[in-house]
């Protein structure tokens, strides 16, 4: 994933890349819970990561309708994302909430579009990303999406 700026580096509108961005963040998103809802040991994992993915869906397509309709090159799925080693509840716990993170910043980056549609999707997106996050365990940052040193 791209590192998140407010802008491109000549001052343009980052909504195009932002967009394609999330679209990615997506893809890895719904390959990661699918992922999880596979390994976990438990039920309610089980079905919280299917759940997850559901939604994770629900945005990609979303976000692929929006950058059809706006001309833009929407990014494929890759064939493989990274998964965690650990299969244990702590771990895919850890793993969830990386992904959200991940979306987290992309839709950060997409909430700063000059496409109003674009904005309100990344507000919303940001918000919902940062619910799940916290979820599976994560802590509320003060300003979800933005790298913490």
């Amino acid at each position: 994933m791209n590192e998140s700026p407010a802008s491109t580096p000549d001052g343009s509108d980052p909504g195009p890349e932002a967009l394609a961005e999330a679209l990615s963040a997506e893809h890895a998103a719904v390959y990661g819970y699918e992922f999880v809802g596979g390994a976990a040991g438990d039920e309610d994992r089980r079905e919280r990561a299917l759940d997850a993915a559901q939604r994770h869906k629900a945005l990609r397509d979303t976000l692929r309708a929006a950058a059809v309709e706006r001309g833009i090159d929407a990014p494929s799925a890759l064939a493989s994302y990274p998964l965690p080693e650990e299969r244990g509840g702590g771990a895919l716990d850890a793993f969830a909430i990386g992904v959200e993170e991940t979306a987290a910043r992309a839709y950060l980056w997409l909430a700063a579009s000059a496409d109003t549609g674009l904005r309100v999707t990344g507000a919303r997106a940001l918000q919902e990303t940062t619910l799940r996050g916290l979820e599976w365990g994560g802590e509320l940052d003060a300003l979800p999406g933005f790298e913490t040193a």
